[in-house]
């Protein structure tokens, strides 16, 4: 019995401490790198860095604290890190990153798990460059279409190199 439970344990968890399901289901994505914001945990606003999504629950695996630092220079969370929980929609990622593409501007936030980049048809990005309602003040008003942007097309579109 004790032989079972050891090997259904390592099984739901990887080597580097986070779980994982074998098989394929674990849904868990892991982001291309680490993002820096703000959310609410047990009902206080605090500083989190997103490191996983996932689409279906259109949930955040989140840790508290600032990043880089010192302590967390590169994408791996440091070991004990206390991980948590968040809405996807509750994150806002800080410091705010806009970037404007023609007469429009777009603002790097979290997007729908169904949502693809416009540019490049990539699907199950997490984060990318949504554009916003209102339009650069030199353009003339027309009807809000809203475009996703996966972050290298949005650095190749406006011409900068996104950070």
């Amino acid at each position: 019995m004790a032989t079972r439970l050891t090997r259904l344990i390592r099984g739901w968890v990887s080597p580097a401490g986070q779980h994982s399901r074998q098989g394929g289901l674990d849904r868990w994505q892991s982001l291309s790198h680490p993002v820096p914001g703000h959310s609410t945990i047990d009902g206080l606003p605090v500083a989190v860095v997103a490191v996983r999504r996932r689409d279906d629950s259109g949930q955040l695996e989140v840790i508290r604290g600032y990043h880089p630092t010192p302590a967390w220079p590169g994408s791996v969370a440091p070991p004990g890190a206390q991980r948590h929980l968040v809405p996807a929609s509750s994150f806002n990622p800080h410091p705010r990153r806009e970037i404007s593409i023609g007469d429009q501007r777009f603002g790097y936030n979290t997007v729908a798990g169904s949502a693809c980049c416009n540019s490049c048809g990539k699907g199950g990005i997490g984060f990318g460059f949504v554009s916003a309602d209102s339009s650069l003040p030199s353009a003339e008003r027309s009807p809000a279409i809203h475009q996703i942007l996966c972050e290298l097309c949005a650095e190749k579109q406006a011409g900068v190199a996104v950070l």
